[in-house]
């Protein structure tokens, strides 16, 4: 198909040191999607790699095999300095987000484009049904909790929303699906400051750029939803599956909430009520010495949640935490 009068989508896979294993079943899967009808793109950004992506055999193939695809290398560190680089080398008129360690069906983008003409008001899509695949296996102990963390869901039906909180319908990062207006709108405000969200960054866990991009649609009268049509495989290495990986990651993950609605809802500041130094810092303790009988995955990290929720809320008052409760979270070993 022509690519004189733009494209339709722009697929674009974001990756910084990938499990080589994980990427090839990624570029794979991408080089299978059905794209009859389609005018379609592949962006690969390599962020700041250690070793350069370009020089890898399998991504070579990929390039020269896969029609319209291309690598580009963003230097500045942080998911979000990749996918703007990526959305300003793109030409579609929806982006499609990919991570490093997605599988997507065959079929993604025909079902994306299904729904985009049946619902033009929702501007952004996310898969409905996330199988997480533990590709060396895991702790029996820690499935469930990790399934929780890398974004497991089976939804039944098709749901969308607008609303200014997280809804259960709202999609998370794997398999994101964006109108390309709104994202241009994002870059916009990120690029002046007013977001100021960089997503995982090197080793650091913080995220949230995504959350914030959704917010952001909203914003601007939009809905997001995801649908069961839409069927990914998020695949997760060993290294990312033991109880320390998972508390930092459930800290990042809670940590950026406040920060996220406050950059794009500045009027939610208004409505922030943190508890006050005194009783955040007992109710850590308390939390964390229960632990000393009963250091349960699903108590430790819902330990590790409240306190990253809690923090997120100083974090924005620009409030200094508690001694007592920055202590914890050091050995929680969750920072």
């Amino acid at each position: 198909m022509s690519l004189v009068n733009g494209l339709d989508y722009s697929v674009i896979i974001c990756t910084y040191n990938p499990d080589p294993r994980l990427l090839q079943r990624c570029l794979v899967a991408v080089s299978l999607l059905d794209v009859r009808g389609i005018a379609l793109e592949v962006i690969l950004v390599d962020n700041n790699s250690t070793e350069p992506l370009r020089g890898a055999d399998y991504v070579k193939e990929f390039l020269n095999k896969t029609p319209h695809a291309s690598l580009i290398e963003v230097k500045e560190q942080g998911l979000s300095f990749a996918r703007i680089g990526g959305i300003k080398s793109s030409k579609g008129n929806c982006i499609v987000f990919f991570d490093d360690d997605n599988e997507p069906i065959p079929s993604y983008i025909q079902e994306l484009h299904i729904l985009r003409k049946d619902c033009p008001h929702v501007a952004a899509w996310g898969p409905g049904e996330v199988d997480v695949d533990f590709v060396d296996g895991i702790d029996s102990r820690l499935v469930t909790y990790a399934r929780e963390a890398f974004q497991d869901r089976h939804e039944a039906v098709m749901a969308y929303a607008n609303q200014r909180l997280w809804q259960d319908c709202y999609p998370f990062g794997t398999g994101l699906c964006i109108e390309r207006e709104y994202l241009i709108g994002y870059i916009e405000l990120a690029e002046l400051g007013k977001f100021t969200l960089s997503g995982r960054k090197g080793g650091q866990m913080n995220s949230g750029e995504d959350t914030q991009m959704i917010f952001y649609c909203i914003s601007r009268g939009a809905a997001a939803g995801v649908s069961p049509a839409l069927k990914i495989t998020h695949m997760v290495p060993h290294k990312r599956t033991s109880l320390n990986y998972l508390k930092r990651l459930a800290f990042g993950t809670s940590v950026c909430y406040s920060t996220c609605l406050v950059e794009v809802f500045p009027d939610y500041l208004e409505k922030l009520r943190p508890i006050s130094e005194w009783k955040f810092a007992f109710k850590t303790l308390k939390r964390y010495f229960l632990l000393l009988f009963n250091s349960s995955p699903r108590k430790t990290l819902g330990l590790v949640g409240y306190i990253g929720s809690v923090a997120g809320d100083y974090m924005v008052l620009k409030r200094k935490l508690p001694n007592s409760v920055t202590w914890v979270l050091k050995k929680l070993r969750a920072i």
